[in-house]
């Protein structure tokens, strides 16, 4: 009973955490067809303008007011030269882009969209974790809410119908909570996140 007691806190603050979590993940910028970009505008381009730098806005008052967590997900690290890899991949983009909207606004709505992903998911919701759970806890339940963001937001894509999609968000939120775990940082997340969209464009 008593220890009943003292898991009930707990589990309201997870419960908080994760609700809190889901509804940033919905300014994730061109997730939705139906985003917050869509209520400003019917064109597509400038509503992905709109929701990048309302996510961009959002992503620099968190980064702001995280500053403990922040010497450690940006502290100097090896891993920090992987960021050449995006660097030499953007340079070629505009020789491979195909398509509609301008090639400018896709580089810039992928790299916000990287660091706003990354840092939401394996940043943010890691490190709070980090604090209430043991590090399997950790891998889990950031690895399952990676893949419920996509699941719950891109349902004609990662719903579990969709079998083989979803087990790959699945499988991808393992790996990037593990490498986050392994090496506290960020940075490697990011740089093969972002390398990720410049290798697939078009």
């Amino acid at each position: 009973m008593t220890s009943d007691l003292h898991m009930r806190p707990s589990r309201r603050t997870l419960l908080l955490i994760s609700v809190v979590w889901l509804g940033l993940w919905y300014l994730t910028p061109g997730l939705l067809a139906n985003g917050a970009g869509k209520l400003l505008t019917t064109d597509i381009d400038t509503s992905i303008l709109i929701e990048t730098i309302l996510a961009l806005i959002v992503v620099v008052v968190l980064v702001l007011t995280h500053r403990r967590y922040n010497r450690v997900l940006f502290a100097r690290s090896w891993s920090r030269w992987l960021y050449v890899l995006p660097l030499v991949l953007a340079v070629t983009v505009p020789f491979r882009y195909e398509l509609e909207a301008p090639v400018a606004l896709y580089m810039f709505w992928m790299t916000v969209s990287d660091f706003w992903q990354n840092y939401l998911t394996f940043g943010l919701l890691q490190s709070y974790l980090g604090e209430r759970l043991p590090a399997w806890g950790v891998l889990v339940t950031s690895a399952v809410m990676f893949w419920l963001g996509h699941a719950v937001f891109l349902r004609q894509s990662f719903a579990p119908v969709h079998v083989l999609p979803s087990l790959s968000i699945l499988a991808l939120g393992f790996v990037l909570a593990s490498l986050r775990l392994g090496l506290k940082t960020l940075h490697l997340n990011l740089a093969l996140h972002l390398s990720f969209y410049f290798v697939f464009v078009g």
